[in-house]
């Protein structure tokens, strides 16, 4: 009578691990994929709350976005409102619209609903403790000094190179195919991606393949007044 073969060979083990490599090798890219879709969909939804919060503001008469000068809305002698400063960064700016210097006290008074403070961060970047708000805290770029210019890009995640966008004149974006670097900080994505909160409020969520200047721009022609000079207010 013949024994029974026991267990396998080492030559059967190798091949099973082989085809696991092989299958490993497939499915993780796949995975890492859609969880990077998944926290970018899921930053672009903050993103959003964000600029509808400061349109809603802007409708009903109170235009809170960042400005440069009096002809894009800043309104002198008024340093204490938002809207009478200028801002060198994005960090400052949303310190003054969430009122972080009062945080901690009764007197709290932000600008939009308190609860957006944490559309702030997320994906590597960290929440700010109350009252705290550094650079570090804040995951987005935001346009300054936009005042009537609507189809370029308001909220950008902090890892895309805004030195590339268009900040005066007249430009047809279908036209400008250059590849926006994706290097400017680690996180939220690194070079994994980007998004885009349109002053729309539209949302682009921006693979890396994707991240170039006519996609981002949606392939419009970019209508920028002479007398408007904008800035991308870096964190």
């Amino acid at each position: 009578m013949k024994k029974q073969r026991k267990g396998f060979t080492l030559v059967e083990l190798l091949v099973v691990i082989a085809i696991l490599g092989v299958l490993m090798g497939a499915l993780v890219p796949n995975i890492m994929g859609a969880i990077a879709k998944s926290q970018m969909t899921a930053m672009a939804a903050n993103g959003k709350k964000i600029v509808d919060a400061l349109i809603a503001e802007s409708v009903d008469g109170n235009d809170i976005w960042p400005h440069l000068t009096e002809k894009d809305g800043l309104v002198t002698g008024e340093s204490d409102e938002i809207f009478g400063n200028t801002y060198g960064s994005s960090t400052e700016y949303f310190k003054k619209l969430f009122d972080i210097d009062r945080q901690t006290s009764q007197d709290w008074k932000p600008y939009v609903d308190n609860k957006l403070l944490e559309c702030l961060w997320g994906n590597g970047v960290n929440p700010a403790p109350p009252g705290n708000l550094q650079q570090a805290n804040v995951a987005w770029t935001i346009v300054a000094g936009a005042s009537g210019v609507d189809n370029i890009p308001a909220l950008i995640t902090r890892n895309a190179d805004t030195s590339t966008f268009p900040t005066s004149g007249t430009t047809d974006m279908s036209k400008r195919k250059e590849e926006v670097p994706l290097t400017k900080y680690p996180t939220p994505f690194g070079t994994k991606g980007c998004v885009v909160i349109m002053k729309d409020s539209s949302a682009n969520k921006m693979e890396a393949r994707k991240c170039k200047l006519n996609e981002i721009y949606n392939k419009r022609v970019i209508i920028i007044p002479e007398s408007v000079n904008i800035k991308y207010l870096e964190p």
